[in-house]
């Protein structure tokens, strides 16, 4: 009896099994499976492991070097008279409207994600100019299996996030080598020119991507990407060919490029350690020089039609064709920039007043920034507009030391105040950075502190106090020579002697307050000071450019410390204290795409023997717009002037949250398709004066402008509001 029913609950135990199996074959989870097939993998368990190997397969490659054939194509579909005034934002040369040319580049990619590019040839029917030859390396400079592209500006697909950001599909299952290749879209989950959207195509077993179509928003194009990638343990994660698509709409006018490149590899090296881990951060050297280079100025232009033709994967095409036959009686003409040739007056013109304008003569560099460029308008509740002009003059020798000259002219508009500065510097060691530099210049009208205690005792047994004498600001103006120079990598030191003159905006004779008083507020203020300082920025990376040293990133902050120290009797100088700043700044990566930048800094004025203008380095007054970064970011945007300098200690600490998804895709999705990043602001401030104030704000920003809102509070009872604008489309 017990036997009986031990084998007819088996049977139905195995039944069961059988009859599950078959409706997991035959379940909508598996559209493409047919009899006889080994099952098909849920498209999450398909990224979930592409997303674990890609980690491992970024860091395989060491490096890699080879030729790329470009051939690319430029249509302006639509044009008016503002491209004129905005023709540098569009890669295209107006006088050709429809172009075609290639090109020849080595490229060369070192790990963990660095690339260099230097062209070799060019020819076509106009000859690409210097912008256009750069337009498609933004493009080319993309790490399969990194978790970023383009720059860390977009997020990819098989990032360790990517499922809060994307929806993956199983569309197909292509055969390709016998083997299985799946095809999988994926879509964002909110709009955001951070995210793309496409299709990856993964080889079964191995996991790799066999080829990716990708399209999204880039600067002010619209693009496509097509690149498929080589397969085989030699070339799994190297491209092969790429194809790509740009349109550009701004302002009424529209430009279409088109671009094929092929890959022909000369050298690759792989990492000896097949789990693709990378040395320690502390084992690494850091000279990254061999991970940066310079593309010559001049590119050579190769007309030889056989030489082309053996650089060719694909035909020219028919149009393509004419466009070249219909150039062989012109002569071809080099790009703008070194040309011979003078452009069209109206586009001199229009570079003139709204472009930065460069030239290279004779190792002697000029860059002018425009007499109506928008970058050097901006906006903010304190200053109102403000507008500056600037000019760049460089002149380097054969021993890489150079002169530079730059000079300064700036206006406030709400404080109706004229700002210059003149600047020449002599960089006589550049591995070392060092510099010695003159200054001249005015700065930010202010009153004494120390002036304003003088006269509270002179007036003790007066009627009068203070405010009554409604006492004007003091001009400013200082001349500073400084030396800077590195004594090891990271740690700078400067050494500088400033001379300053203060005088009263307006001298006041007519209040009976008593000599004293009045001999305050009418003299002028000589003082001389001598300054030791330093910043050190433990493990900073640097590149060599010859001999010229430039300073990349560190993963720890910036430690600053001044000491400036007043010495009277030296002509008219009569200021006699010390003063003691010291700062702490970093930029911290909190995960992808996503930063936190902050500013502490600290000051105190010692021995104070003398009248002296409070007149700090860290806490002070931002008349222009210089980065975003750093100077909306870092600053106090609705402080009144006087408190500035109503204190001879302070404290202050800076925050800036910066991320492209805070607010915006929780109420108003579609604009979040034109911000680039939503930054959050945290600044608190102590003074004796003002025990505590604090400033909040929120901010957006994309490649055409940023703008911030922000709210002051002073112990926590609401002071003000105000909004802060800057221009980034003509850095």
């Amino acid at each position: 009896m017990h036997i009986r029913i031990f084998i007819g609950i088996a049977l139905f135990l195995l039944l069961s099994a059988g009859n599950e199996a078959k409706n997991r074959k035959d379940s909508p989870e598996h559209p493409f499976a047919e009899s006889g097939e080994k099952a098909i993998p849920p498209v999450d368990s398909i990224m979930n492991t592409v997303i674990e190997n890609a980690a491992r397969y970024r860091k395989l490659l060491t490096s890699s070097e080879a030729e790329v054939y470009i051939k690319g194509r430029t249509k302006i579909l639509k044009q008016n008279k503002l491209l004129r005034f905005a023709h540098h934002l569009f890669p295209v040369n107006q006088r050709v409207p429809d172009m075609v040319f290639e090109m020849l580049c080595l490229s060369r990619f070192e790990a963990p994600n660095s690339f260099f590019h230097d062209f070799k040839a060019l020819n076509g029917s106009s000859v690409p100019n210097r912008q256009k030859q750069q337009e498609i390396l933004s493009f080319l400079n993309l790490n399969i299996y990194a978790s970023t592209a383009f720059n860390n500006e977009i997020l990819m697909p098989i990032a360790k996030n990517a499922f809060r950001h994307y929806d993956f599909h199983l569309t197909g299952i292509d055969e390709s080598s016998g083997s299985r290749v799946y095809r999988i879209s994926f879509l964002p989950k909110h709009i955001s020119q951070k995210l793309i959207s496409g299709y990856l195509y993964i080889a079964d077993g191995t996991w790799t991507i066999a080829r990716i179509e990708l399209s999204g928003r880039y600067y002010f194009s619209d693009f496509i990407l097509g690149i498929t990638y080589g397969q085989g343990f030699n070339r799994f994660n190297l491209p092969e060919t790429a194809d790509l698509s740009l349109t550009y709409r701004m302002l009424g006018n529209a430009v279409s490029s088109t671009y094929h490149s092929k890959y022909t590899y000369t050298s690759i090296i792989w990492s000896r350690d097949r789990s693709g881990r990378q040395p320690r951060r502390e084992d690494a050297s850091l000279n990254l020089s061999r991970y940066y280079g310079h593309s010559p100025a001049t590119v050579p232009i190769i007309l030889d039609s056989l030489y082309w033709k053996r650089m060719r994967d694909l035909p020219l095409k028919r149009e393509e064709k004419t466009l070249y036959i219909q150039a062989t009686d012109k002569r071809l003409r080099v790009p703008d920039s070194v040309s011979s040739e003078s452009p069209k007056a109206y586009l001199r013109f229009t570079e003139l007043i709204t472009n930065p304008i460069s030239a290279d003569y004779k190792n002697t560099y000029i860059r002018y920034y425009g007499v109506l460029n928008p970058s050097q308008l901006g906006y903010s509740r304190s200053n109102g507009i403000s507008y500056r002009q600037r000019l760049r003059i460089q002149k380097r020798y054969d021993n890489e030391t150079q002169l530079r000259f730059m000079p300064e002219l700036g206006f406030v508009s709400r404080r109706k105040e004229l700002f210059f500065k003149a600047e020449g510097a002599w960089d006589y060691r550049p591995e070392k950075l060092g510099s010695l530099r003159l200054l001249a210049g005015n700065g930010n009208q202010s009153y004494s502190f120390s002036m304003m205690r003088k006269i509270n005792e002179q007036l003790a047994d007066s009627s009068f106090n203070a405010e009554d004498l409604n006492l004007q600001y003091f001009r400013h103006y200082y001349v500073t020579l400084t030396n800077q120079i590195d004594l090891f990598n990271g740690f700078q030191l400067t050494t500088n002697a400033t001379y300053n003159l203060r005088n009263p905006v307006t001298r006041r004779f007519d209040i009976e307050i008593g000599d004293e008083v009045r001999e305050i507020i009418n003299s002028d203020y000589h003082d001389f000071t001598a300054t030791v300082g330093f910043s050190w920025t433990p493990r900073y990376y640097y590149r060599m450019d010859g001999r010229r040293k430039q300073y990349i990133f560190s993963y720890y902050p910036t430690f600053s410390f001044e000491f400036a120290k007043a010495f009277p009797g030296i002509g008219h100088n009569e200021g006699d204290y010390g003063r003691i700043e010291t700062d702490v700044q970093q930029s911290v990566s909190l995960g992808l795409l996503q930063r936190l930048n902050y500013h502490v800094s600290a000051g105190m004025y010692t021995s104070k023997k003398s009248s002296y203008f409070t007149d700090f380095r860290y806490f002070t007054r931002r008349n222009f717009p210089d980065t975003w970064d750093d100077q909306i970011g870092g600053v106090f945007n609705l402080l009144g002037r006087e408190w500035f300098y109503a204190s001879d200690q302070y404290v202050q600490a800076h925050f800036m949250y910066q991320s492209p998804f805070i607010l915006l895709q929780l109420f108003e999705k579609k604009a979040s398709r034109y911000v680039f990043a939503e930054r959050l602001y945290f600044s608190q401030l102590w003074t004796p004066a003002l025990p505590s104030y604090t400033e909040i704000g929120y901010g957006i920003g994309n490649h055409l402008f940023n703008i911030a809102l922000f709210a002051g509070f002073s112990k926590l009872n609401y002071q003000s509001i105000g909004v802060k604008f800057a221009f980034e489309l003509f850095q």
